[in-house]
């Protein structure tokens, strides 16, 4: 598909993404070529928890971009994925979030699939005393459901729909890699809960803002006055070979005390750093790292629509929905591990206060992004400033003031996504 024959092609002033044209947040045309060259090009999308469907039979449904897949586990132990439509006349096969079946039956025309997505069964096929039926080129080989290619590393399924897609090991790279192994299979992970929120601004702006601990400091009072995470602690960004996987973390040090007061001037006038605060129930930010290796925040942004989030003791795969140009659902599936004693149960549900969408942190985000969706939709031909931490070449960085995996995820976009080269002036 050509952009520019569907109009779709906005200008991109800086070879270094240090400014993103404002159109791929509202136009609707490009949201449209973003479901086709993203989500079912050559990418690993976030499917399912391994330990979501542990017994034969067990699936889930889930999104990729816009379009529904089942996800589910067969007698063999497999796992496999397909579209969430009957190949006969399209009608949706599963209509729960979850449950159990030994096959998809169509509830229509009762078309019926194996859990692989291959059609087995369809009702008159040879039609009734002779008469009807289905064409004698009728070949059910040629009608099962569109299927996913998986693969799976550290309890988390991944699909694809391209055979273009590298390996998954080398699509997260060694970072996201390290980090999983260390949040997910040190123990074994259990689902704790779910929680859903919609969000008025584009998927991107979500993805921007988890790559971005720059607005981390500013936005949330209640994470700089408690010192979660704040500009003078230890930590950074790395970033994977093509700049769109991000690892941002931060890390508990015995100079974060004095650094939260030699912020004074960072802060001066603007009434985001309180550190006399105190709570009336600090209880929350009471809990001991269970890790116990100082990591206070992981945050791994895989392109393009996963996040796998430790902040503090809450253990989170946050997944995005896209809900058209100007709307986003954030799926987070909250983690507990085997083992876990009520005590422990108790502090990772406290602390999800901190994160959820009735919690602290992701509220304001919500908010923010709803005003920026807000504030760029009449911009046309305008773009955003992505400077903060310098310009140029992508690096990782040992500090968290920085827009830099910012730029490194709009990079791979441009890529995927076919667009004209990026202008080499200086703007």
């Amino acid at each position: 598909m050509n952009t520019q024959a569907h109009g779709a092609q906005p200008v991109w002033p800086a070879a270094d993404f240090s400014r993103v044209p404002y159109e791929v947040f509202t136009d609707p045309r490009i949201y449209r070529l973003e479901m086709e060259r993203l989500f079912r090009g050559p990418v690993w999308n976030y499917l399912a928890m391994e330990c979501e469907i542990p017994q034969w039979g067990d699936y889930v449904t889930n999104w990729v971009g816009d379009t529904q897949v089942i996800v589910s586990r067969s007698r063999d132990g497999s796992i496999h994925a397909v579209e969430n439509s009957c190949a006969h006349r399209g009608a949706r096969l599963a209509d729960k979030v979850r449950g159990n079946a030994r096959r998809h039956v169509c509830p229509y025309h009762l078309w019926t699939y194996s859990l692989s997505g291959d059609l087995a069964s369809v009702p008159f096929e040879k039609g009734h005393k002779g008469k009807g039926g289905m064409p004698p080129c009728f070949d059910k080989k040629d009608h099962g459901l569109r299927k996913l290619r998986i693969a799976t590393h550290g309890g988390l399924v991944f699909g694809t729909y391209s055979d273009d897609t590298e390996p998954l090991p080398a699509y997260l790279g060694p970072h996201s890699l390290t980090q999983i192994d260390r949040l997910l299979m040190q123990r074994t992970p259990k689902v704790i809960g779910y929680l859903r929120q919609k969000i008025a601004g584009n998927w991107k702006l979500y993805n921007e803002n988890v790559r971005d601990p720059y607005h981390a400091s500013l936005l949330h009072l209640f994470q700089v006055s408690f010192g979660i995470q704040t500009p003078a602690m230890k930590g950074g960004i790395k970033l994977d070979k093509d700049g769109k996987n991000t690892w941002n973390h931060s890390i508990l040090s015995d100079d974060d005390a004095q650094g939260l007061r030699d912020l004074d001037r960072d802060y001066a006038g603007s009434g985001k750093l309180m550190p006399d605060l105190q709570m009336h129930d600090p209880a929350m930010l009471e809990v001991p790292l269970d890790l116990q290796d100082g990591y206070k925040t992981t945050l791994l942004s895989m392109f393009p629509s996963l996040v796998v989030a430790q902040v503090d003791n809450t253990y989170a795969i946050r997944h995005l929905r896209p809900k058209g140009p100007d709307a986003v659902e954030l799926h987070i599936t909250y983690l507990g591990f085997e083992g876990d004693t009520d005590e422990d149960l108790h502090n990772r549900l406290l602390q999800v206060n901190l994160i959820g969408p009735a919690g602290y942190i992701s509220m304001e985000d919500g908010e923010a992004l709803r005003l920026v969706q807000l504030g760029l939709k009449t911009r046309h031909g305008e773009h955003s400033v992505l400077e903060m931490g310098g310009t140029g070449e992508l690096h990782d960085t040992d500090y968290l003031s920085q827009e830099i995996s910012i730029r490194g995820f709009w990079t791979h976009y441009h890529q995927l996504m076919g667009f004209e080269p990026a202008a080499t002036e200086k703007v």
